[in-house]
């Protein structure tokens, strides 16, 4: 009798892995490597990232719309809305608005400041916005940020109350973090999807150099010592896995990307293999 093979979850660039790419260029790569999602950063993570007006952000939006169309390529998540104490929902309406012209399903947000409460209120007007554009609103934890455990975010996303907000988890803060399998399991109602990376199990020392590793020392997949199978396993069946991993001196674009696809499906298909 044979045997139904299990579908494989759909696998997402994300821009950080080839951040010195434009966003037209970095779709491109990615197609021509195999992926069928993207992550694109379209509002600066640091201070070194492209801050587009609103008309630059018109224009590419309508250049990007003929490139996925002719690649087939879709935009999963468009990256980044950082909260503050300065932070108003409705400043960042044209960010939403372009991802949700671009076809996305999902925003990233991350948090500069630690008071939970105020955090939930800020995440729930953001929600509130991009509910009507069918956009999902994923909080990132990290532990250099203002939410620094997967538990705060629960705690966070609770409070906030909000149908379309989410938890992404990605491998390296959930590692750093000290997080375990079991509260992966405990939350799964409240997890979007996963970002993959690897590296060693042993964190850099202070804050710098865990800020250092998470925008340019991370490991495809495979090649360090995190235990990703058993995370594949613990996340919600099926959800998206976007992969994660900055380009490293002196290797070509496009062989990155093709690599980093490769590593991905390999550690998802002997995931599935060692399932039950």
């Amino acid at each position: 009798m044979q045997t139904l093979e299990a579908p494989k979850p759909d696998i997402s660039l994300a821009h950080l892995s080839l951040i010195a790419s434009e966003p037209a260029e970095f779709i491109q790569i990615a197609a021509r490597a195999g992926f069928g999602l993207v992550d694109l950063r379209l509002s600066p993570a640091t201070g070194t990232d492209r801050v587009y007006t609103a008309l630059q952000r018109d224009q590419l939006c309508r250049e990007l719309l003929v490139i996925l169309r002719d690649t087939g390529l879709r935009v999963w998540d468009v990256e980044i809305v950082r909260i503050n104490d300065q932070t108003q929902a409705k400043d960042h309406l044209p960010h939403l608005e372009a991802a949700a012209l671009l076809g996305a399903r999902r925003v990233k947000v991350v948090c500069d400041m630690e008071d939970q409460a105020r955090i939930a209120g800020k995440l729930a007007g953001l929600c509130e916005l991009a509910a009507p554009l069918g956009l999902t609103i994923d909080l990132e934890y990290m532990v250099f940020s203002g939410v620094k455990s997967l538990q705060a975010a629960i705690e966070i996303i609770h409070a906030a109350r909000q149908p379309n907000l989410q938890i992404l988890v990605d491998a390296l803060h959930w590692m750093r973090a000290g997080d375990t399998l079991d509260q992966i399991t405990a939350a799964l109602p409240d997890l979007g999807y996963v970002q993959l990376c690897d590296g060693p199990l042993e964190a850099p020392k202070g804050r710098d150099l865990l800020i250092q590793e998470a925008r340019t020392r991370r490991l495809p997949p495979g090649e360090g010592q995190f235990p990703l199978r058993s995370l594949l396993r613990a996340m919600p069946a099926q959800c998206v896995v976007s992969v994660e991993v900055p380009l490293p001196p002196g290797r070509a674009a496009q062989a990155h990307a093709q690599h980093l696809l490769q590593a991905t499906r390999a550690i998802i298909c002997e995931n599935q293999e060692s399932s039950p």
